[in-house]
């Protein structure tokens, strides 16, 4: 009796199974039908060069592997897939989460929400994934439309060049989703400046809404496009006045109707619309002066230094103060052919050779909008020095650099064709681009894990190494109501108890302000109901050697006599994690 009913649940669990495919097909009727409407109309579409195509279908196909496997990638870790999790747990999107991210705009980690939801966490991945073939075709059709037919394929061969494209699409990221639905929203200004069809300019300030949805820094996008706006209505055409101010009513209330969801969520879930910024004036739950300051790390930057400043762009391109390069490579080519932008802007034959589109100007725009807000930040904070964050402006530049390199054809002779001879450039670096992301896939090695000769659990101990064994013996031998504190450790995804993540790298410092004394702090421990703390070894030699924030050996010699006088080791995991009880009776 007991193995019937054990099969009449598995049975009721599969028809359940088959219900909800069935719902989700007719739910989603309209945009299979309106996907297979685009592939048909695909058959006009001119065929890139071959070289691209085989390119194109190596880089995106390794990526796709890497998207199918389980994941290992930091911000998916931390917060993007950490968040929808513990959502998922409570049955419930929840305040009282002290991880700040997950009070950043979440149209993304919603997505993801979906994505574990349906199947797991792998189809969450593909979501990004998805946007970086969405990205790719919306660059190949701005440049169709607005640049010219010839210069479509060589955008998108720019564009590909980017090394960190393949990285972010494999990864539960949201920059590739968040580049998209920002030339997206250039895409669509672009259609209302040709024919002035009211529903484009209503798209575009949706995009801009939905890229706000995404990262606070987006706020950039809506403001260079209202500006774009006023200078095409008020000062190419000399429109009204009122009609000017009527547009950019229009445009502004629609982008923040689609972005205020997240911002009335984070006010209701803190008190600040903009947590954790704008803590001087919103305040914010669990935030504090000494959080927001360290969180914003002021004054830590490059500075006002001219030298510096001009050569930002080569210091860009080697990595070499980027905070996390790996995930922001946009290879040589952009610093490479940016003198020729200037030339092309300058030297009258070749504007005239090609009759220079009007949206050359908007995306230039756009991407020097996008520039000098990054490098303002970088200017005040060394925690912004990330080129992943620049994704915007590169793909902005994309079609544009095509334009320009095209029109290098005015310049060919005879005896060298100075045209033929920078896009073998691009045929190398596109080469290299094959090489560099075929040893990072070998690194993955997500082979094993697809063809089933390996489990999930080898998959993430090979890639993730210490930091999973340990999530794995946490999860195994502590028992269901412990509570764990992590300190210089972020990435909670794994772990199946109750943790307080270290999210910005400051809850040991934080605890040495609020507290003051190591007593004080196990007394702070033991009421909270904390009943282990979890050290990343690892993580705090990273940030007294680079010096990243100021660990002193004070600060240091506090948590060893922490350690020593109220707390007992339980393991070790090799020398990257040490796995600690709080002693019962602690600070008492």
């Amino acid at each position: 009796q007991a193995e019937d009913g054990i099969r009449d649940v598995e049975r009721s669990r599969g028809l359940g199974d088959v219900y909800k495919r069935q719902v989700l097909v007719l739910v989603l009727f309209p945009d299979i039908m309106a996907l297979c409407r685009t592939i048909w109309a695909c058959r006009r579409v001119r065929r890139p060069p071959r070289l691209l195509a085989f390119y194109l279908v190596i880089t995106l196909s390794l990526a796709f592997l890497v998207a199918l496997t389980p994941p290992i990638d930091w911000d998916g870790l931390f917060y993007h897939l950490t968040g929808p999790k513990l959502y998922i747990g409570q049955h419930r999107i929840v305040p009282g989460i002290d991880i700040p991210h997950l009070n950043f705009p979440s149209l993304m980690e919603m997505l993801y929400l979906y994505g574990m939801l349906l199947k797991g966490d792998v189809a969450a991945k593909l979501v990004h994934f998805w946007y970086a073939l969405l990205l790719t075709g919306l660059v190949y059709r701005l440049a169709r439309r607005h640049l010219a037919p010839k210069v479509a394929w060589p955008s998108v061969a720019i564009f590909a060049s980017m090394p960190m494209i393949p990285v972010l699409a494999g990864w539960a990221y949201n920059d590739i989703a968040l580049a998209f639905y920002q030339l997206a929203a250039v895409y669509t200004l672009c259609n209302w400046f040709d024919d002035r069809r009211r529903q484009w300019l209503l798209l575009s300030a949706a995009m801009c809404g939905l890229a706000m949805g995404l990262k606070y820094t987006s706020f950039v996008c809506p403001l260079t496009l209202a500006a774009l706006i006023v200078w095409r209505l008020a000062i190419r055409e000399r429109a009204r006045p009122g009609v000017v101010v009527k547009t950019l009513l229009a445009f502004g209330a629609v982008a923040l109707l689609v972005a205020s969801p997240w911002y009335v969520k984070n006010y209701f879930f803190t008190g600040n619309p903009f947590y954790p910024f704008a803590y001087s004036v919103f305040g914010g739950r669990f935030w504090d002066e000494f959080r927001a300051a360290w969180y914003a790390r002021a004054g830590t930057g490059i500075g006002l230094n001219p030298v510096k400043l001009l050569a930002l762009p080569w210091t860009l391109t080697l990595g070499i103060r980027d905070m996390n390069y790996y995930d922001g490579r946009m290879g040589p080519l952009f610093l490479a052919l940016l003198p020729l932008l200037v030339v092309y802007w300058a030297y009258r034959p070749l504007r005239q050779a090609s009759s220079r589109p009007p949206a050359v100007g908007y995306l230039l725009a756009f991407a020097l909008a996008q520039y000098l807000a990054w490098t303002w930040g970088v200017v005040v904070s060394r925690s912004l020095f990330q080129s992943r964050l620049l994704l915007p402006c590169f793909v902005a530049l994309a079609p544009a650099l095509a334009v320009a390199l095209d029109a290098l054809r005015a310049l060919d002779r005879p005896q060298f064709s100075l045209h033929r001879f920078i896009w073998m450039t691009v045929a190398i670096v596109l080469s290299l681009n094959v090489v560099y992301q075929g040893l990072d896939f070998l690194r993955t090695d997500p082979l094993p894990y697809l063809a089933g000769r390996e489990s999930r659990d080898e998959f993430l101990t090979r890639n993730l190494g210490r930091h999973y064994t340990m999530m794995r013996y946490v999860n195994e031998n502590l028992p269901s109501e412990a509570k764990v504190l992590f300190l210089w450790e972020p990435r909670s995804y794994y772990c199946q108890r109750q943790v307080q993540p270290d999210p910005v790298l400051e809850t040991w410092k934080h605890l040495l302000y609020k507290y003051g004394s190591v007593g004080a702090i196990a007394q702070h421990l033991a009421d909270e109901g904390y009943t282990h703390i979890l050290l990343h070894q690892k993580g705090l030699e990273f940030m007294i050697r680079t010096k990243l924030d100021p660990i002193t050996d004070e600060d240091v010699h506090l948590w060893e006599n922490l350690a020593s006088d109220y707390l007992t080791v339980v393991h070790r995991e090799g020398e990257g994690y040490v796995l600690y009880a709080l002693d019962r009776g602690s600070g008492r």
